[in-house]
């Protein structure tokens, strides 16, 4: 079922409003309480063309009593009583039925003693409030007032100015309408300019603002390029030019700095309303939030949006958004402090908090924590705003756990971490290391577990070459002491069978984590597909716990064909070891572990069972949400009773959204599942097939519960991505850049793909008018 409109305070109702729509020019009752010369304009040109009487008759629009509007009143009679004029100054609105005076409408506002008919108020005259009876008298009566001869005079006075460039202000308006298709084919071309280096995250100005210089900038070098090529740029740069040969400033050039900044705002708050315009359309939302300092130490608070619009404008049906909102300059890291700014936000973008649904967060203590966190802090406000970790944050602890489990595991990885600070350190190691490898080594970080597998790979895969590359460094002789130390202790090291077991199996860990991770980052996935990621995740685990027979042959091979000696080092027993207490059924042996088993079960098994574990531990949460919802998720596989004991739970949690209908609804659906829905494997797919096939009207409150479900949200990456392109916008050049031109340049370039799809030829127009008018005046 599509959600009903609503306003932006979250209010339901149906409302005449005003806007640039062509069509809104020919209803009084769409028209702005106030107009200025612009819009006046407008509204007598779309007026010439339009016969009122025919509008009237052709309205199916009746009084109190039922009755249709009567012809009789649609004209006025002579003293003679023989000749009729028609009434061509009474309109009739569309969106609320009511009766306007045209003229009075647009010209009283000029006149001291204006006219008190009904006929000239905001609301009109409603008929369906009264009889046409009424209007018999009245209408002579307002007609022969001076206030509406007056304004008749002026409305038909500027009309003919307007279409035959005659009358008292004619030739103004020739000049003004020539001005303004100038104007517009030049701002056509000057947004297309801000669109493009905004989304390339260029910057605009540069050390000059005279045209032709190379220093001028990337804004005004690529007008010039333009206007090779381009008439209407050509001619305008020329003219630009002639006026400040003569020291004279050309009014409305558009070159400036200022310009510049206009146009962006512009840009950006056109993108932005487009958003919040999904938004309140898709009721449903989703807070993703997190931080970062940007180039000037600034702490830069990225807020995204996440909800599933109907986009079927695009052919796309219903599709997961993630929407950059804005970055808000706020060092303050507590949970409370945190949660009102969120709040203060939302509400400064007219976003309404009851209709919240997600929080998405990193796991640090500020955000996730269950009491003084900022989720806490949001769910005292709004129950329903369930909290969901990010993934892939989740999915980095596990890793950062199982390296800390055991010292063999942390002492692998300080090395690999010692080798690209060895190599790292000059330009001349590097060199070196090119040379032999081939490759670049990569250093570790605690914070993206990605990193670890780009750290690991080239060492794994180029063993024999790197040993190579640290020989050449020893043997060199340009080592410092203490560098020369750090080489033969980590030659020693990788020559050892240790390091190359230990290369074989992360190898392995890693890689089967990266595939995940990558897939967990896409913005449009929903938590029943995290859930099953994670699930096949940890089976890949315990499969690769149970293949240690296969690892371990593989890195004995990979020793053998670099010269390593397979074997590992024999431990030498510590006093005082505890010994493992054996189960009943085990029989006493005295003989000794082999490397290989002490290898196996005190390092490979403790970190992969460290994985698993924390993978069970750590994901409770998002399985803890599916089952919440596992009577539109897995209804297929419950029993009828199962499937209504779960309608009603999610009925009880979400009773704002849903219906008792729920339960009937799902029954119905699971009837007809398999030979209407087959091959809807996710929500995001049964919504759409739903919707497709024009069923919303018998699954309204199924859908609402997908899309609820839709929107929460699985990891905090989009926030990452925008710290990415933040970096790019705000750099060491660009540090001193204000918060409002960041954010204007951080929405077209971080939603570029939205620039691309939307038409700002609205704004092109109003940008036009209001600037020829100031140039013209």
């Amino acid at each position: 079922m599509d959600p009903e409109p609503r306003t932006q305070d979250g209010h339901d109702g149906e409302t005449c409003e005003s806007g640039t729509d062509p069509g809104s020019f020919t209803d009084p009752g769409k028209w702005p309480e106030i107009l200025n010369n612009v819009e006046r304009d407008n509204i007598v040109r779309a007026l010439a063309g339009v016969d009122s009487i025919t509008l009237l008759q052709g309205m199916s629009v009746k009084d109190s009593e039922a009755r249709p509007f009567p012809e009789y009143l649609s004209y006025s009679k002579a003293a003679n009583g023989r000749e009729k004029v028609k009434r061509d100054w009474l309109f009739i609105s569309e969106c609320n039925k009511s009766l306007y005076c045209v003229p009075c409408i647009l010209f009283s506002d000029e006149l001291e003693k204006k006219s008190t008919s009904a006929l000239n108020s905001r609301e009109g005259f409603r008929a369906s409030t009264t009889k046409w009876q009424k209007l018999y008298s009245k209408l002579p009566e307002h007609e022969k007032s001076n206030p509406h001869k007056h304004c008749y005079w002026k409305w038909r006075n500027l009309q003919h100015s307007l279409m035959h460039g005659t009358g008292v202000d004619g030739q103004f308006q020739k000049e003004f309408q020539t001005q303004l298709e100038k104007s517009r084919a030049l701002l056509e071309r000057l947004l297309d300019v801000t669109l493009f280096l905004a989304s390339r995250n260029l910057a605009f100005r540069g050390d000059t603002s005279e045209l032709g210089d190379v220093h001028n900038g990337h804004f005004l070098g690529l007008l010039a390029l333009i206007a090779k090529y381009d008439s209407v740029m050509r001619e305008h740069l020329e003219k630009v030019k002639e006026y400040r040969q003569r020291g004279e400033r050309l009014p409305a050039h558009y070159l400036s700095g200022r310009s510049q900044n206009e146009f962006i705002e512009l840009c950006g708050n056109h993108v932005l309303n487009k958003i919040l315009g999904e938004r309140l359309q898709s009721i449903y939302f989703s807070i993703i939030c997190d931080a970062t300092p940007d180039i000037s130490h600034v702490e830069q608070n990225v807020l995204l949006l996440r909800y599933v619009c109907n986009d079927n404008a695009h052919g796309k049906g219903w599709t997961i958004n993630e929407r950059f909102i804005e970055f808000v300059d706020f060092a303050k890291k507590t949970g409370k402090e945190i949660a009102s700014m969120i709040e203060e936000s939302l509400q400064r973008h007219g976003i309404d908090l009851t209709d919240c649904r997600g929080q998405g967060y990193d796991n640090g203590s500020n955000m996730s924590g269950k009491v003084k966190g900022v989720q806490a802090q949001i769910i005292k406000v709004n129950p329903l705003a369930t909290f969901s970790p990010c993934a892939s944050h989740t999915l980095n602890l596990a890793g950062v756990h199982a390296v800390q489990s055991c010292k063999e595991m942390s002492t692998y990885f300080g090395c690999v971490n010692r080798l690209y600070t060895l190599f790292s350190a000059s330009p001349d190691r590097w060199s070196v290391l090119k040379e032999k490898t081939g490759c670049s080594l990569h250093r570790l970080s605690d914070t993206r577990w990605s990193a670890r597998i780009d750290a690991v790979r080239p060492i794994a895969h180029h063993l024999l070459s790197v040993i190579e590359a640290i020989d050449c460094l020893i043997s060199s002789c340009k080592l410092s002491n203490e560098a020369l130390s750090d080489a033969r202790g980590l030659r020693e090291y990788f020559m050892s069978f240790t390091a190359v077991a230990m290369c074989t199996v992360w190898l392995k860990i890693l890689q089967h984590i990266e595939d995940r991770n990558l897939l967990l980052q896409s913005g449009s996935l929903s938590l029943d597909q995290e859930a099953a990621n994670i699930e096949a995740l940890q089976q890949e685990i315990i499969s690769l716990r149970n293949k240690w027979d296969s690892i371990l042959a593989e890195a004995q091979n990979i020793a053998d064909a670099i010269g390593i000696p397979p074997e590992f080092p024999h431990s030498k027993a510590r006093q005082g070891n505890r010994q493992r207490k054996r189960q009943r059924t085990e029989e006493r042996s005295d003989a000794q572990e082999t490397p290989d088993v002490t290898f196996r079960n005190s390092v490979y098994y403790i970190a992969v069972d460290t994985i698993i574990a924390q993978l069970t531990s750590r994901f409770q949460s998002i399985r803890d949400i599916c089952d919440d919802f596992k009577g539109i998720l897995k209804f297929q596989q419950l029993s009828e009773e199962d499937l209504k004991s779960s309608c009603r739970h999610l009925i009880t949690k979400y009773s704002k959204d849903l219906s008792e209908d729920l339960e009937k609804q799902m029954i119905h659906l699971k009837s007809i599942y398999s030979a209407t829905f087959a091959g809807s494997s996710t929500p995001l797919e049964l919504l759409n097939r739903i919707y497709d096939l024009k069923l919303e009207s018998i699954y309204g409150d199924v859908c609402i519960a997908l899309r609820i479900f839709c929107t929460l949200p699985v990891t905090v990456a989009g926030g990452e991505r925008s710290f990415s392109k933040l970096k790019l916008i705000k750099n060491y050049l660009r540090s001193t850049m204000s918060q409002e031109r960041l954010n204007n340049l951080a929405i077209l370039a971080i939603e570029c793909e939205l620039a691309k799809q939307m038409d700002f030829k609205d704004i092109v127009k109003d940008f036009a008018s209001r600037k020829t008018r100031k140039m013209t005046v």
